[in-house]
């Protein structure tokens, strides 16, 4: 198992306080589906947006294409982050792959009140979940389809799913997405990403 911690930190800002708190995201992938890149560009947006205190845990179960692997991120806006560990019990829960609900660790990490972001054309079975669940989906595999926003593993599945967390969250928007994707990738490589970022953030819906 592989542990890599990336810490950003800096000054508390003027910006308006969108969230109190430390707030904590897990993602659940599969190799290859983008799921730990995620985790690190969500502390990104949220350190641009005004968050004083951001880092992402990626968490590597296998290094092998299509094995389960998780990633962690925290980000506070109020005060500093001292625990650096994983995430047990997450406010937000992305899956990236639905049969991946069926892995009893998984199951097992969603509290009531979690809130899910799931990558799915269709509401899924919640059978066996905690009451109080708020889940959202989009069907980030199809937009990335539709948009050939692929690599040899399938569809780039961070873009999508982290344009329907800002949609659901409001913690950042569109705007500082595609200013920390200029930075990071580029301006034409950047142009691409916000198309499939806003069709995301335009399709995201609440099923429950």
């Amino acid at each position: 198992m592989i542990k890599q911690i990336i810490k950003i930190k800096k000054e508390k800002d003027e910006k308006k306080l969108m969230a109190n708190g430390i707030i904590e995201i897990s993602f659940a992938g599969r190799g290859g589906q983008t799921a730990v890149s995620a985790s690190e560009l969500l502390a990104k947006f949220a350190f641009e947006n005004g968050f004083i205190d951001v880092f992402a845990i990626p968490i590597i179960g296998a290094e092998r294409r299509g094995a389960p692997i998780s990633a962690f991120t925290k980000i506070s806006k109020e005060k500093p982050i001292k625990t650096y560990d994983s995430v047990l019990h997450p406010d937000y829960q992305f899956i990236f792959d639905t049969s991946l609900l069926e892995i009893p660790r998984i199951r097992e990490s969603i509290k009531e009140g979690t809130i899910l972001i799931i990558n799915s054309k269709k509401p899924i079975d919640t059978t066996g979940l905690p009451e109080n669940l708020k889940i959202y989906i989009v069907d980030a595999t199809g937009i990335c389809i539709e948009h050939r926003f692929m690599i040899s593993s399938g569809g780039i599945l961070n873009i999508p799913m982290l344009a329907a967390f800002a949609k659901i969250t409001g913690y950042y928007d569109l705007k500082v997405m595609d200013e920390v994707l200029k930075r990071e990738f580029g301006e034409k490589r950047a142009a691409l990403n916000m198309k499939v970022a806003q069709d995301a953030y335009n399709s995201v819906k609440e099923v429950s």
